[in-house]
């Protein structure tokens, strides 16, 4: 009944628009809130309350954050060993109320507009597995349609592509071998390689950046092609961005259009998301807009990072994979509306978050006593915090506010059909499942997580791509907003 009557209630402050919105500059140590509402909407959420037995809500009631904040802060913090990230910025949506923040480096670091466009890297990859999802919901594509039997021979467009030269295996299975699916590409187990692992790839765009080349959806796969198969499809875990440039491919030969195309007019459009676009290869991002900054492609300097600006190249090294450029507000109303059906039908939605990828071989986690990850699996990802874990860190020369400030004991990521399923293990241990996706580009780190109903959603951009340990800083500040709400 409890739980009848806060859902009740939160759709009663939804539809009245109730809606507070903080925002916090830590740069200047200030806080300023801003509360809007209409006097009809106060004094009917007040009837429903009383109506409903309800106690009454506190006008401007609402989370300060201050734990996510101290997170940002540090993430941003120029400490010995610090991240030392320009800035960072975040969105909250939490049961109807909508939070931002930010956080710099220092005071000659200008204040981060959590309402700026970023490049939103592999988040692209869920907006484009939804609309490969929605195919399958209309019956013009089957999760287990061979990848070649709807593209041809695109794995092998020469006699050269398409074999390990280390097991002499090629993307020419006998007959009777297992078929590469789009399930597999969805869900990164089809074997192929990654184009972004390719030497040649990085140092064309290492040596041409920010003017990198103009690729073409099968300059991309041709190139991780021509690794040949990392394993059998279905056989382990590896990520991929020539999956989802393969997937970008089938979207058009099955639709007549190109991928950007349908995910603008099956997502982008009905969403109303006006500030998300799809650039192809046009490299300046709308304005106004943040600085970027990238170290990708220099070496970690011993005082600090040798970055250099990022905010405008081309994105088509990205495609289907990552080039979406979106904001935060704009991301937290895509991945509210995909985990509460708005996008997908029940049964694609289930599978979406629930058809992981199976267990594969590879480097094994380390196991910790109390924390639930699988040492025998590729994937998913586990990651430990040794500072609040029964063992010690080996780690002496990780900053120490990156674990024990962070209230996470652990956290295992599992990998569905474009979504990441994200369980972290609370230090009081207590559990949080969220779904959702990364996302990284020169310049630019991104994070998208929601709970499974959608209540609760955050997004996180830091515009500088150097820290240590990525998913340290994730999961600490995932922990920080979600272990202590």
């Amino acid at each position: 009944m409890r739980r009848t009557r806060a859902r009740a209630t939160r759709a009663a402050r939804s539809a009245l628009g109730l809606r507070t919105t903080g925002t916090v500059h830590t740069k200047r140590t200030a806080r300023t809130v801003r509360t809007a509402r209409g006097r009809l909407a106060v004094v009917a959420a007040a009837a429903l309350a009383a109506a409903m037995g309800l106690p009454a809500m506190p006008a401007a009631a609402h989370d300060s954050h201050e734990p996510l904040l101290s997170a940002m802060r540090a993430e941003a913090g120029t400490a010995v060993g610090g991240d030392g990230i320009p800035g960072v910025i975040a969105r909250v949506y939490k049961d109807g109320v909508s939070w931002t923040g930010t956080g710099a480096t220092d005071a000659g670091t200008p204040v981060r507009n959590p309402d700026s466009p970023f490049r939103a890297g592999s988040i692209t990859k869920t907006l484009t597995a939804t609309a490969v999802l929605q195919l399958v919901a209309e019956g013009r594509v089957r999760l287990d349609d061979d990848v070649f039997g709807l593209l041809g021979p695109v794995l092998k467009t020469n006699p050269v592509a398409g074999c390990n030269t280390s097991t002499g295996q090629c993307f020419n299975p006998p007959p009777g071998s297992p078929p590469i699916t789009v399930r597999n590409l969805l869900q990164h187990s089809s074997g192929i390689f990654n184009y972004l692992g390719d030497l040649g790839v990085l140092a064309s765009a290492g040596s041409s950046f920010p003017n990198l080349p103009e690729y073409s959806a099968q300059q991309l796969v041709d190139e991780g092609a021509s690794h040949g198969p990392q394993f059998a499809p279905g056989g382990g875990m590896h990520y991929s961005n020539t999956n989802y440039a393969l997937l970008g491919m089938v979207i058009e030969r099955v639709t007549g259009h190109s991928w950007a195309d349908e995910v603008t007019r099956r997502i982008i459009q009905p969403l109303g998301l006006t500030h998300t676009v799809l650039p192809g290869s046009t490299p300046t991002l709308p304005t106004p807009h943040d600085q970027f900054f990238t170290n990708y492609l220099q070496r970690r300097g011993l005082f600090g990072h040798l970055s250099v600006p990022a905010a405008d190249w081309n994105p088509s090294i990205g495609g289907a994979a990552g080039a979406v450029v979106s904001t935060s507000g704009d991301l937290i109303t895509f991945i509210r509306a995909l985990v509460g059906g708005q996008l997908l039908p029940p049964a694609q939605l289930t599978q979406m978050m629930t058809d992981l990828n199976p267990t594969g071989a590879g480097a094994p986690a380390t196991q910790l006593p109390g924390v639930p990850c699988d040492p025998t699996r590729s994937w998913p990802e586990c990651i430990v915090n040794p500072a609040i874990s029964t063992v010690s860190s080996g780690d002496k020369a990780t900053p120490g506010y990156w674990y024990a400030s962070r209230p996470w004991k652990a956290v295992q990521a599992d990998y569905g059909l474009g979504l990441t399923r994200r369980t972290v293990t609370c230090a009081n241990g207590s559990t949080v499942v969220l779904y959702g996706h990364n996302g990284a580009g020169f310049g630019s780190m991104s994070y998208l997580y929601s709970t499974a109903d959608g209540s609760h959603a955050i997004v996180l951009n830091m515009n500088g791509d150097w820290p240590l340990w990525e998913l340290y800083s994730l999961n600490g500040m995932l922990a920080a907003e979600f272990c202590t709400a």
